[in-house]
Formats: structure tokens, sequence, C-alpha cells
């Protein structure tokens, strides 16, 4: 069988196990191919708004049981295929070296035993690591498979999984004849039992080797068995305690192959609940709620009209509104509208002065939903209803918008080469002058004022660098970075912004320390944010193309100017290979020749030739990985708003997969 049908087949197998994250892993690389993200990258996005960030795949479908909720199972009516372990372990170092994943997904099938198909997959892992390969690995371990087998899984994959699938023994018993709950709970045991171990050993010898170093994860049918949600959560929490699970995966189940099964009949696969449960979950996990916040026996399921946070606010009315300005974290992340990134970033600002409504805006707090829950300068106190309004303290009065020399008659504009070292000797000089410019702007600005004076700043090394110095000791290497990337957005007036922040930071001698613009800070927070944002989706969406042997080539049109973000983290993955990331709108790019990264700048012909290279292995990775994408799908998920949303168009004409 070729191997596009293969994949073909064993892609479409594998899609509807949803364990497919990639983060909490750091493995380092050497020198070779791969290393691990903690935080994780998403790197396309199937028709169904579901992120591809690993291969996912079986190793084959064959199987010996017949589990009824299983698309695999040996009643059903499927082709079968099996790989054999070159096949992985090429087609995943391929993909890998094209950035089309984050790393491998593998599971099975049961082929004559558990034992036999275990030993398989830990082969599989084994040899992708003796290629060379660190990327992230996530394993499936197969129940009744030998305590061996699964701590020695665990020396070459970042994680491994046992699925529990059902929320009850029952269930279980009901639908498969063969797999229990002890045959899913003693390999959990075994995993945590040896990540703890292994932790414990390398507190007191740095060089033992890592045992699953993203944890352990597990995979729940929604809406196959009679169970209610609070069963299902209650389940999951106990998995969380007892077993020390990192994830606990919700699949909303898919009616695949022949019917004629005992599972429930369900018109649709309860894609709602599914939600619901993965809402309460996170809350539950990160929010510092508790099951009983949530629902409880005598109303055991979620509602589906509104969300699990949402519906808590309803309940209690007592503990509302919340003053944004006093009340502790985690009152705040029980605000519907609130999230964790917003809660975080209110706690960091008001130590610098205290927030309005405006503020809660820019910071992206959904201001429709929280309005009623919080009491917030700004917003009226004859809002509240369910509670006793409290009494409101008087709204600090704002610093006025002056100008920076109340004497000047016109604008006075800062004008520099545009460069950053550029910006940071203009912040010098409005120091040194001890008044701020009006603005500041490059030379290549289209339109000049009418009545606008001009000082040519010339960029001096010297004084940027005691202002970059300057800005740690005042504000810390996070806030420091933070006004680079607001840098490198390039928005209009942004240099403006980023001396106004400085200028409300950093004290003179013509400004108390108090008058703190808050504005400022936000804005910059929100321009940072924009600009790694994009950074981290170029380190999933870059796609290179095999030009030559170890030569590989990538085109890229960003919103924003993040090369310079990106620059390390594509040295430190692809060590191994010859790389050029060219972005074609700013007309430079980054060129690695496994020793060193050096800025490039091609001209029109030059970069013309690069798509133009007709290698035989390129194609064929090409093809293969678009069979893959489709495979990949659940038709029954489609959700084209959620697919554009988290796939801006602007980026499918680089990628393969998007291409007829």
């Amino acid at each position: 069988m070729r191997i596009e049908d293969k994949l073909d087949i064993l892609a479409n197998a594998a899609k509807y196990d949803v364990s497919c994250a990639s983060s909490g892993s750091r493995r380092k690389n050497p020198g070779g191919l791969g290393n691990a993200s903690p935080s994780g990258i998403c790197h396309t996005y199937t028709d169904d708004g579901r992120c591809v960030s690993l291969l996912k795949i079986l190793y084959t479908n064959i199987c010996i049981y017949d589990c009824a909720y299983c698309v695999n199972r040996c009643s059903n009516d499927n082709p079968r295929a099996a790989f054999t372990v070159n096949e992985i372990v090429s087609l995943t170092i391929d993909f890998y070296r094209r950035n089309y994943i984050e790393g491998l997904f593998l599971s099975s099938g049961i082929m004559r035993s558990p034992d036999d198909t275990m030993e398989r997959l830990v082969r599989t892992v084994q040899m992708l690591r003796k290629q060379g390969f660190n990327g992230y690995i996530h394993l499936k371990c197969v129940p009744h498979a030998s305590r061996f087998l699964v701590r020695r899984a665990g020396r070459f994959a970042d994680r491994l999984s046992v699925n529990i699938e059902l929320p009850s023994e029952k269930s279980l018993k009901l639908l498969t004849r063969v797999k229990t709950y002890a045959s899913v709970l003693e390999p959990m045991e075994v995993i945590r039992e040896t990540i703890a171990e292994t932790r414990e050993h390398r507190r007191r010898m740095r060089h033992v080797p890592q045992f699953a170093s993203a944890g352990q994860s597990t995979q729940l049918i929604v809406g196959a068995s009679p169970e209610s949600d609070y069963e299902i959560l209650v389940l999951a929490n106990r998995l969380y305690h007892h077993q020390a699970l990192k994830r606990v995966y919700y699949s909303a189940y898919v009616p695949v192959g022949d019917l004629k099964t005992p599972l429930q009949k369900i018109a649709e696969p309860p894609l709602q609940r599914e939600n619901r449960l993965y809402q309460a979950d996170w809350l539950i996990r990160l929010y510092g709620f508790s099951i009983d916040d949530l629902i409880s026996s005598e109303t055991p399921h979620l509602d589906l009209n509104i969300d699990p946070k949402q519906a808590f606010a309803l309940r209690n009315p007592s503990l509302f509104p919340i003053d944004i300005n006093t009340a502790d974290r985690e009152m705040i992340l029980r605000v519907p509208g609130i999230g964790l990134k917003s809660a975080n970033r209110i706690v960091g600002l008001r130590r610098k002065g205290r927030l309005r409504v405006e503020h809660l805006k820019q910071l992206g707090v959904v201001i429709s939903r929280a309005k009623p829950y919080i009491h917030c300068d700004g917003l009226p106190t004859t809002q509240w209803t369910g509670a006793i309004a409290p009494t409101s303290p008087p709204a600090a009065k704002q610093p006025k918008q002056r100008s920076s020399a109340p004497g000047r008659s016109s604008p006075l504009i800062f004008v520099t080469d545009g460069t950053f070292e550029g910006l940071l000797t203009a912040i010098f000089e409005a120091y040194v002058r001890k008044s701020p410019p009006d603005a500041i702007e490059s030379s290549d600005r289209d339109q000049l004022g009418l009545f606008e004076r001009r000082i040519t700043i010339a960029t001096d090394f010297g004084k940027s660098d005691r202002v970059w110095k300057g800005l740690k000791k005042h504000l810390g290497s996070k806030r420091r970075q933070m006004l680079f990337e607001a840098y490198l957005s390039g928005c209009s007036g942004v240099e403006t912004m980023i001396l106004r922040c400085v200028w409300d930071t950093i004290p003179d001698v013509n400004r108390p320390i108090n008058q703190t613009n808050l504005t400022s800070f936000i804005q910059i927070e929100n321009l940072s944010h924009k600009v790694r944002r994009e950074a981290h989706r170029m380190k999933g969406f870059i796609r290179f193309q095999q030009t030559a042997k170890d030569h590989y080539f990538a085109l890229i049109a960003p919103q924003f100017d993040v090369l310079a973000l990106i620059r390390r983290h594509f040295e430190s993955r692809f060590a191994d290979q010859r790389w050029i990331i060219y972005d074609r709108l700013r007309n430079y790019g980054l060129c690695y020749d496994r020793q060193q990264v050096r800025e490039l700048r091609l001209n029109a012909a030059e970069l013309e030739s690069f798509g133009n290279e007709n290698i035989a292995n390129e194609q064929l990775c090409q093809t293969l990985w678009k069979r893959y994408y489709e495979a990949a799908n659940i038709r029954h998920r489609n959700n084209p708003r959620l697919h554009v949303r988290q796939l801006p168009r602007r980026f499918w004409q680089y990628l393969p997969e998007k291409q007829t």
C-alpha cells in the first residue's frame, strides 16, 4: 500500500482522539533537529476550528478488540493499514523540517497483544530519538501493557496518556468486554509514581534523564453513555488530584461506522455540552472554583444556555458587585467577562493608579458582561441588582493631558532616523532638556505640519545604551521588552506612545511621581501583546520549502516586523539545516548557515528563483501534508467562522494545505 493511502486511513482513524496539546515540556536541542516549546504552538487549523499541532496518527487501525464507541473496533467494516517504524520516523522528520508540525502523537489499535503493540510504539519513538529528533512526542499507552514498557515509553516521550473513555465502569463494561477501570488506572499510577520518583532523583542528580516531562492526560467521551455532567466533573477532579493529570479532554461522541451497538442514540454530537464541560474544567483548574460552585448532584447538568461562570454569578448575587480597585484576584476572576490575563493586568496596573471603566475596555474586559458585577470609577452605582449597592468612593481625578511645555507656541517634534536606537537617543535628549517633545517621528514622514518646530536628533549609540540600561533599572526587563515589542508594531505614533510611557514612569524634577497616566501603560501593553501574538503565529504558520539538500526557504508577510522576535526560536529548533526566512513586505530576511544567523536582502529576481525549484521529495511532502490535513478534519464539527478566526485568510497564500 502506498504511503499516501496509509496516511489517509491512519490519520482519519486517529482524528477522534483530541489529546493533541504540545505544551508543558522544555526539551532542548543539543545541535540536531527540534526542541519542545513550553507554551505549545499550533501550526494550522482544520475546518472545524481545531488546532493541528502534532502529526496525529495510529501505528495501525487493526484491532483485536470490539469496543462499541471506537471507530477501529474489529466489527467495523473499515479499510485497514499499518505503518512501519521507518515510515513514521520519515514522515515525522520530513514534516517537522518544513515546520508543518510541533511533533508526533502516536497511538494504535491492538494487533496481537497489548505488550506486542506497546513494544512497537516504544521502538518507534526510540528510533526517532536516535535519529536526533528532539521535538515533542505524545505517546498513548495501551491498556493492559506491562509496567516495564510503560516506564520505558516515558524515557522517550514528552507526554503519556491512557484514555479512560467513559465516565463509569458500568458503561465501560457495557460497551467493551476487555477494557476495565483497573486496566486504565494501573498504567496511570505507574506514570504518576515514576514522574514523582524522577523529579526527586533530579533534585539530587542533575543528569538523571527526564520521564514524561509534560505529564500525562486522558480523554472522556461525552454523550455515548448516560452519565451526567456532575459525574464527569467529579471523575475528572479525582483524576487531577489522585493521578496528577495535566489535562482531561472531553470529546463529543460522533457515531461512526455500523451502529449495531448498545450506545445511546443521539441525533448529533453534543458539541455545546462538550464546550460547557471544558469551560467548567478550566474554572476548576485555573480560576479557583470548586465543583460545588458550578454544579451539584441535585442539578447534575450544566446550563447549555449560559456559561458556568455566568451561572455562578447569577446564583450568588450577595458576592457582587466587587470593587475592581480593591478586590483580591480570586474575586476578580469570578466576574463574568474577565479572564486570567485581564485579571493579572488589572492587579498589576492598579498599583500605579485607580482603574476606570475606559481602562477596563482597553485591557480587553468584556464590559457588557462584567458591568452588572463590578464597581469601578466611571460606572454609575444605580446599576446594581440583587445586592445592596456599596457607597461609592469619590472618583480619582485623572491627570489632564497637558502640553509638556506650557509656554510653547508651536508643537515641538523630535525627528529620528527611524531606528530603535534613534528613538532611545531622542528619549535621552528629552530628559536632558527636562521637557519632552510633543511627538517623536521618523524622518520618512510623508506630510509635515505647517507650524511644527522640528529638531533632528542624530542617533548616538552611547546615549541609547545608557537609556536602555536605565529602562531596565526603572521598569524591569519584562516591561522594557514590551517597549521594544510595541516599537516593532510600526503603528502610527508608536514612538510618541513609548516616550509618554517612559515619561509617566520615570520621574523628573518637573513632575510628581504620583500623577501616573495608566492609559500610556495600557497602550504599550496592548501593542506589545499584538506583536507577540503575531510572532507566535509566525512560529506556527511559517512553511519551509526545500530548495536543495539541507537548504530550506520560507516566504512570509507578517503584519508587524517580528523577525527579531522569532530569530532565536528557529535558530534553536532547526540547528542542523540551512534556512532562510524572508519578509517580503519589509524586504529583508534571516539566513542561517548552521553557524550563525545574519540579515539578508534579495532582489526581485533572486526572490523569484527560490520558488521555482522542482525537488521530488518536496512535492511528495506537500502532497502528503495536504492529504493529512484533509484526513484530520471532522466534518460533523465544521465551523467556518471559528476556522477563519483561528487561521486568518492573510496567511493562506503561504500554507500548502490551503493551496488547491
